[in-house]
C-alpha cells in the first residue's frame, strides 16, 4: 500500500496531480488518500513518492531501490548526453575477453528502469554465456535459412538466406557475428506492448553497454527465424504464456572506434 505520513504532509496536491491514473485524493487540508476500490489501478510507477517535496509518500509496493536512492537526481549536460549517443556503434568484431556476470548485473540492474507501457516492467531476460551456447543458437539458425532457401526460392528472402547460411558454414558468421554473449527479451504473449517495451529496454542496454567498454549488435537475424520456428530455442527455458521479443549479441569490441560518421540530416514537419 502506498501510505502518506500526515506529520510531513504539508497538503500541497502535488502526488495527486502527478499521478498518471488520478487515484489519490488531496482536496484543501485533507490528507492524501486512495480509496481501496481504485488502489488496483496503481501502476507502482513511484511518481508520487519521488514528486513529494517532504518525503510523505511511502510505497509499500514490491521492488527494490536503487543504491543511490538517498543523493538527489544528477542530470547530465545536453553535450555529455549527445556526445554519447552519437558515438554508439554497432560491434560486429569482438575480442575473447568474456563479459562479467557482476557487470551485466549492474547494467540490467539500471535497465529495470526503462519505460514501458502502463509501467508493467514485463521484459525478462536470457543471457547465453560463451561463444558455445552461441553458436548452438546460430547454428540451428543457419540450418533453419539454409530449408528455407531451397524449398521456399519464392520467399523473397530466400536469396539472401541462402547466402548467409553459406557464410556461416564457410567460416563466416553474419548471424551473430561470432559475439561471445546472446542476450535474449522474453515477453508475455498477452501484452501488446510488450514487444515495444523489449526494445526500449535493450535500447537501455546497449547504450550503458557503451559505457562499460562493451560492444552490442542488434541479431535481426536470430529473432526472425526463432519466432518462425520456435524449435531453435527450445534448449532454453522460455515460461508459458511467454514469447521471444528482440535479441541482441554483446562483448568487449576488438577494436576502439576513432571517430563519429556521417548521417542524413532529420527530416522535420513542422505543423
Amino acid at each position: 500500500m502506498i501510505t502518506f505520513d500526515s506529520s510531513k504532509c504539508i497538503r500541497c496536491g502535488i502526488c495527486s496531480e502527478v499521478c498518471p491514473v488520478q487515484i489519490i485524493d488531496q482536496e484543501g487540508d485533507t490528507l492524501p488518500s486512495i480509496s481501496e476500490e481504485l488502489y488496483s489501478m496503481c501502476r507502482r510507477c513511484g511518481h508520487c513518492e519521488v514528486y513529494c517535496p517532504t518525503g510523505a509518500v511511502s510505497s509499500g509496493y514490491d521492488g527494490i531501490y536503487p543504491d543511490m536512492r538517498a543523493d538527489l537526481p544528477h542530470f547530465l549536460e545536453p553535450q555529455e548526453i549527445r556526445d554519447h549517443l552519437i558515438s554508439r556503434r554497432t560491434c560486429r568484431v569482438f575480442s575473447e575477453r568474456p563479459v562479467e556476470r557482476k557487470t551485466l548485473e549492474d547494467i540490467l540492474g539500471t535497465v529495470r528502469y526503462a519505460p514501458s507501457g502502463s509501467n508493467r516492467q514485463p521484459v525478462r531476460w536470457i543471457i547465453l554465456e560463451g561463444r558455445e551456447k552461441v553458436a548452438q543458437v546460430t547454428c540451428k539458425v543457419a540450418e533453419w535459412m539454409a530449408r528455407i532457401a531451397e524449398k521456399d526460392p519464392e520467399n523473397p528472402m530466400a536469396s539472401f538466406f541462402g547466402k548467409a547460411a553459406r557464410a556461416y558454414q564457410e567460416g563466416n558468421d553474419p548471424i551473430t557475428r561470432k559475439a561471445p554473449n546472446i542476450i535474449l527479451s522474453i515477453v508475455p504473449a498477452d501484452n501488446p506492448w510488450a514487444q515495444a517495451d523489449s526494445i526500449i529496454a535493450l535500447s537501455w542496454f546497449e547504450l550503458l553497454c557503451q559505457s562499460y567498454g562493451i560492444g552490442t549488435c542488434w541479431l535481426g537475424l536470430v529473432r526472425m527465424p526463432a519466432r518462425e520456428d520456435p524449435s531453435i530455442l527450445d534448449h532454453l527455458y522460455i515460461p508459458e504464456g511467454y514469447e521471444l521479443g528482440f535479441t541482441m549479441g554483446f562483448g568487449y569490441s576488438k577494436y576502439s572506434i576513432r571517430s563519429i560518421p556521417k548521417r542524413n540530416k532529420p527530416d522535420i514537419t513542422w505543423i
